[in-house]
């Protein structure tokens, strides 16, 4: 396939992803085949002069010809050249051209649109067909609404790349140099939204560049280097201080003058040109190379003939550059089009691929699964406590599972755990079960025949205080107490949380012959009715008859607070009430209160209990990440914050973006063990939300957050910021009434 043709279909498809993201509609002008070029420019900006200069630079250049292909462009090139040597052609009636000098002009302006066709040879070896065009400056004013106008704009709203002329003799008049900025804007809003990618090469080129100061070689052509164009990616302030302090402009000062004049004032257009696009390029160039000769003067302009010497500089490297850039970008846009077939292909095919997973994982394996769990859940997770219909229900489900031939052939994996499932299920046993429930009985035979690990009884509180031990005891056996009721571990289970019942009864009124009687009853209607009444149950009886044997009962052990743990809590309420540290009132008071509540008797110090109770709900509150609201108080000098918490030993990702001015507020959620990181941007300090600040400091404490109350200074800047919280963070501790 030949160059031109790849170029035809890659632009097919480069026109249907500017169509798509918001581009004109096709011109109604048939324009030739070939890559197009818009080249905008106004009055006077020199595009016929550069056309002309172009086509006879391009003999003399080693990467970059041109071969004109038809006899318009050739004439046009052909007039203009001669008018700038000051030559003027006869034709004889015999055919013969002569040759006679004329004095030198420039071209007269261009009244007569004209498109012009050449091919472009790039490094001796890619062909490139192009299609630009010549036109009246005039017509490309914002203000101008004529045909002409709507021409050209469609001309360039479909190019493939854009060149934007400007004359820089107008910078001194702002109304103009914003006018002329402002259709290069509407034009590219034409091609596409502002703010979304820009699909075509751009190029910026500085006409009649030798009015500059500074300008005079070649080299000063290209404003950006290749290996600085990572700068295009920047915003505009970025890309105006990256270019001045670039090396190629830290020799020549007064060159770096008028670059810097000429990039402020357009800043309105390459602000919305950078960051779009890393195709593109500002470039400085002259059609003369020295400054023509002021002859005189016209409606609205300065006449000028072209300089003794004409010698060009830099006309051939916008035209190069675009030229390259398009066949890059053309090339990227045939990938693109390819990957995106590719993509939809391998869609389809994850799709086919994934759907057998699908149906294994999310039908047939979740089914077996389901059957399981819901099992599993009514016996607590305990496979212990399944009855047989249970085991049954699981072990029919694994069986449906392992019967169907997707299992077989795609996940056989799968297959062979199924099988180890129902073999789990068929062969199961009681036994390890029996057995640990035989010790959880023995348990309760230790606490009742032992009188010091028996429960104690609170008077005061009319309540049983039991132990870890008993606590655990308990909680062992209710796991065994699950599942069907005619199960051998359920009616054991139960049999021993009766006996239980009845003794603790027992410890909170020995005296009460009527659990006496139903102790003395049950063990013995057991003993002879009871089936599967085991060794360990029959210790267990034993050891509640031997509770009929024991001597009459004194009173009751109680818990009595004494004078010493009341003294203790008017300490600690005192040191409490008056202190403002959190590490002390939210950290260790708690510990102590408690270890004092357990010492105290609820029918006398029932108010210093519910005083104790009130404090921990209180300080159990600090426990949990809450939300607190910070006010900036002051900050000095037009200052900012930055505050962001995080856990323990984390990072800031400052990806609030929330700067904090004087007066302003942020809601911060912290809980104790979190950072707190605050950050200053001083004015005039370049903001990077937190991540590079003029200081910063991190409150790492357990309780960090109380101090970022007050008065921070910022060691490194030697500046001070005053914070507080609404409602106040120490005025929130809890006290003891």
């Amino acid at each position: 396939m030949g160059f031109a043709k790849i170029f035809k279909f890659a632009k097919k498809g480069s026109k249907k992803v500017k169509r798509s993201k918001g581009g004109a509609a096709a011109p109604a002008v048939k324009w030739p085949d070939g890559i197009r070029v818009g080249v905008f420019g106004h009055e006077n900006s020199g595009k016929t002069v550069f056309f002309t200069s172009l086509y006879t630079q391009s003999k003399s250049t080693n990467d970059f010809h041109i071969s004109v292909r038809d006899n318009a462009t050739a004439s046009e090139f052909f007039r203009n050249d001669m008018a700038i040597k000051g030559v003027d052609c006869d034709s004889s009636g015999t055919g013969t051209i002569a040759a006679k000098p004329v004095p030198k002009k420039f071209p007269d302006p261009t009244v007569k649109d004209i498109i012009l066709q050449f091919t472009s040879i790039l490094d001796d070896n890619t062909k490139i067909p192009v299609v630009s065009y010549d036109y009246s400056g005039r017509a490309a004013a914002i203000s101008e609404h004529s045909d002409e106008a709507e021409k050209i704009r469609d001309f360039m709203v479909d190019a493939d790349g854009l060149l934007f002329f400007f004359d820089p003799k107008i910078l001194s008049a702002d109304p103009e140099v914003q006018a002329r900025a402002s259709t290069f804007i509407n034009i590219l809003e034409r091609i596409v939204p502002l703010k979304s990618r820009l699909p075509i090469p751009i190029g910026l080129v500085i006409t009649k560049s030798d009015v500059l100061p500074g300008y005079g070689s070649d080299n000063q052509a290209v404003l950006v280097q290749p290996e600085d164009e990572q700068i295009i990616a920047e915003d505009y302030e970025k890309f105006l201080e990256k270019v001045l302090d670039s090396e190629s402009l830290a020799d020549n000062k007064e060159w770096a003058t008028s670059v810097r004049n000429v990039l402020v004032k357009l800043r309105e257009f390459i602000r919305v040109v950078v960051g779009r696009t890393l195709d593109f390029q500002i470039f400085f160039v002259s059609s003369t190379g020295n400054r023509p000769e002021k002859i005189g003067v016209d409606i609205g302009r300065s006449l000028y003939a072209p300089p003794e010497k004409v010698n060009p500089c830099g006309v051939t490297r916008p035209f190069y550059w675009i030229l390259q850039s398009i066949v890059r970008s053309q090339r990227l846009n045939v990938m693109r089009r390819i990957a995106g077939y590719v993509s939809v292909v391998s869609i389809i095919w994850m799709l086919l691929f994934s759907l057998p997973y699908l149906y294994h994982f999310g039908g047939l394996l979740r089914s077996a699964y389901r059957v399981e769990n819901s099992v599993l859940s009514s016996v607590d997770g305990n496979i212990l406590n399944t009855s047989d219909t249970q085991r049954h229900d699981i072990i029919r489900a694994y069986n449906r599972y392992g019967n169907r031939m997707l299992v077989k052939k795609l996940f056989p994996e799968y297959y062979l755990s199924s099988s180890r499932m129902k073999d789990v299920y068929s062969e199961f046993s009681l036994g390890p079960a029996v057995t640990r429930l035989d010790s959880i009985i023995n348990g309760f035979a230790d606490v009742i025949t032992n009188p010091q690990l028996q429960p104690m009884y609170d008077q005061g509180l009319d309540s049983l205080i039991l132990n870890d031990t008993h606590r655990r005891l308990v909680g062992n056996l209710e796991k065994m107490h699950v599942g069907e009721k005619t199960s051998v571990l359920y009616m054991r289970s139960d049999r021993v949380f009766y006996y239980w019942d009845l003794f603790t009864q027992f410890v909170v009124n020995p005296a009460d012959t009527a659990v006496l009687e139903k102790i003395n009853y049950q063990v013995n209607f057991n003993l002879e009715n009871a089936q599967n009444y085991s060794e360990s149950e029959k210790r267990l009886g034993s050891a509640l008859l031997g509770v009929l044997d024991s001597p009459a009962p004194g009173p009751a052990p109680t818990v009595r607070a004494t004078r010493s743990n009341l003294d203790e809590y008017n300490q600690i309420k005192d040191k409490v009430n008056g202190s403002s540290d959190p590490a002390y009132v939210l950290g260790e008071v708690p510990g102590k209160l408690k270890a004092v509540r357990d010492k105290l008797s609820a029918s006398t110090n029932s108010a210093q209990i519910s005083a104790i109770d009130d404090f921990l709900a209180e300080a159990g509150k600090w426990d949990k990440r809450r939300t607190y609201t910070c006010v900036l108080q002051t900050v000095p000098d037009m200052g900012h914050l930055h505050i962001e918490v995080v856990g323990s030993g984390g990072n800031p990702s400052w990806s609030n973006e929330t700067q904090l001015l004087e007066g302003d507020e942020i809601k911060l959620k912290w809980k104790p063990g979190d950072d707190v990181h605050i950050a200053i941007d001083e004015l005039r300090h370049e903001c990077n939300w937190g991540k590079k600040p003029s200081d910063r400091i991190v409150f790492q404490d357990r309780y960090g957050l109380f101090a970022a109350e007050g008065s921070i200074t910022f060691p490194n800047i030697g500046k001070t910021v005053v914070l507080s919280f609404k409602g106040g963070l120490k005025e929130r501790l809890p006290d003891l009434d």
